[in-house]
């Protein structure tokens, strides 16, 4: 199976990256282990960012951890639908625009049951990364997961807001 470290390893930059990811379609490792080996690959390349947590880089950190997070949380999607959750766990101003998107082609069962998936999902991830051992590895997958929290309340919060409508 595919390890996002290795795609790291191989990677000219983050875009590079990210379609690696992508193209695995969510079938790729990201157990303990395999997050301890792609945060030490971008440990290895970016060993500014070890001990100075002011460094540029640090966000680099979050986003690989949310690249390989999203795909796993949106695996076994529609592809219209992975498309619109990439592009909302990366940017909070375009939820309420592609859940617009969504509402008009899902129920709002599914959308709640969707959404509700996602949770379940990131509860699952971040008991992994609460098992990561302290230090910088672990730091940038809670910085990065965290994000993603902030999000997925989003997208619940604008789907149970059609219920009230």
């Amino acid at each position: 199976m595919a390890k996002p470290a290795e795609y790291f390893i191989k990677s000219k930059n983050l875009d590079e990256f990210r379609n690696s990811i992508i193209a695995c379609d969510g079938n790729f490792d990201f157990d303990v282990e395999e997050m301890i080996a792609l945060g030490s690959a971008y440990l290895e390349r970016f060993p500014d960012c070890f001990s100075n947590r002011s460094c540029q880089d640090v966000q680099l950190g979050y986003q690989l951890a949310r690249i390989c997070l999203v795909e796993k949380l949106i695996i076994g999607f529609p592809t219209d639908m992975k498309d619109a959750f990439r592009k909302m766990f990366f940017s909070a101003q375009a939820v309420n625009e592609y859940m617009e998107s969504l509402k008009q082609k899902y129920s709002h069962d599914e959308l709640l049951n969707i959404v509700a998936t996602i949770q379940k999902r990131l509860e699952e991830h971040n008991l992994k990364v609460d098992s990561l051992p302290k230090g910088m590895i672990k730091e940038r997958f809670v910085g990065g997961i965290a994000n993603l929290f902030n999000i997925a309340y989003l997208l619940k919060m604008n789907v149970m807001h059609k219920a009230h409508e």
